[in-house]
């Protein structure tokens, strides 16, 4: 594995504001946009979604604000290109989380300008479209959103679309529990108020399609470790998720797969729940999943380090990776497997 960049996006770190959740696209001619979300602090009403542009020379543009301040939080921005090369920026608004919805904006100059702001399913209330990770184009055409809904139980689902985006069908949710506990059980906990009233389940998932209509998806997890689900009818329907060898530290991952088969996954490699953030590392697998091997730490951290929510791509054999350094800054990587 070769470094061919290591970069900061800022050319300065943040003073008294955050940058989170950045999302990046390799452009076919060289250059990357990069998004990702800015504000005095996550969950502000000032927040929205900051993008900029590296040159095939290895140069950032000076960031540019991308959707108005309009007085309710801006979260997880996500690239997609479509095959007419329009490319789409999704992103979630709206606050408590259980509560957002997704807007999307898109640009037929290869992000150079951008569209007004567009609701992705009028009065959806909750998040349709990517959640987190980016959504991928399916062997049959369909566009696969990796979904989530983060209300008393965390679960997972995919959107799909079967006209490049103008309309979406959202599949079957999958959530997990321990053995004899039903999600009644658990509602009836939170509305106690018991000890255990957290949160649980799996969000925030990651695709790939390792032959027509088999798809696979790692999730974040409340329970120390990545899960897993798998769906042979293009995301429509999904395994119940069961837990991998991948720890986790229910903060975000991403994952990719190569023309060759090969899925690299970049995540934080702790297993307690929200746990520390670092190191943040890069884990290939050579049988879809089923077992991974880690490949190096692209970063260690320490002490009150973040380095989270990363994004991963491919393109023209060279992986594009980002991800928070700090809340201050957002990192940047291209490695050659």
């Amino acid at each position: 594995m070769k470094t061919l960049a290591n970069e900061r996006i800022l050319p300065q770190e943040l003073t008294n504001r955050n940058c989170h959740a950045s999302h990046c696209l390799p452009l076919g001619d060289g250059s990357v946009y990069a998004v990702w979300f800015e504000g005095t602090k996550e969950g502000n009403d000032d927040v929205c979604i900051w993008g900029s542009r590296r040159t095939p020379e290895g140069i950032w543009s000076a960031k540019k604000q991308l959707t108005e301040d309009d007085g309710i939080p801006h979260w997880n921005p996500v690239l997609l290109k479509i095959p007419d090369g329009t490319i789409f920026l999704f992103y979630k608004q709206g606050k408590p989380i259980s509560r957002w919805y997704t807007m999307y904006l898109t640009s037929s100059d290869n992000c150079r300008s951008w569209s007004r702001p567009k609701e992705l399913v009028p009065g959806d209330v909750g998040g349709r479209g990517p959640v987190r990770n980016k959504a991928i184009i399916l062997s049959n055409g369909w566009l696969l959103a990796p979904a989530s809904s983060e209300d008393f139980l965390w679960s997972m689902f995919a959107d799909i679309s079967k006209d490049n985006g103008r309309t979406w069908a959202a599949s079957e949710r999958q959530n997990i529990f321990h053995q004899g506990e039903t999600a009644a059980t658990w509602y009836n906990r939170l509305l106690d108020r018991s000890p255990l009233r957290k949160k649980r389940g799996v969000i925030q998932p990651t695709f790939w399609e390792s032959a027509p209509g088999h798809v696979h998806a790692l999730m974040r997890s409340s329970e120390g470790r990545i899960y897993r689900a798998e769906s042979i009818d293009y995301g429509q329907t999904w395994s119940r998720p069961e837990k991998t060898e991948l720890p986790n530290n229910n903060s975000g991952i991403d994952a990719v797969k190569l023309p060759n088969g090969h899925v690299y996954l970049v995540y934080n490699p702790v297993d307690k729940n929200w746990g520390k953030r670092y190191p943040i590392s890069l884990a290939l697998s050579k049988d879809d999943g089923l077992s991974w091997t880690k490949v190096t730490d692209l970063e260690d951290g320490c002490g009150n380090s973040e380095l989270s929510y990363p994004c991963i791509q491919y393109e023209d054999g060279y992986l594009y990776i980002t991800y928070t350094r700090n809340r201050t800054n957002i990192s940047f990587r291209i490695l050659r497997p």
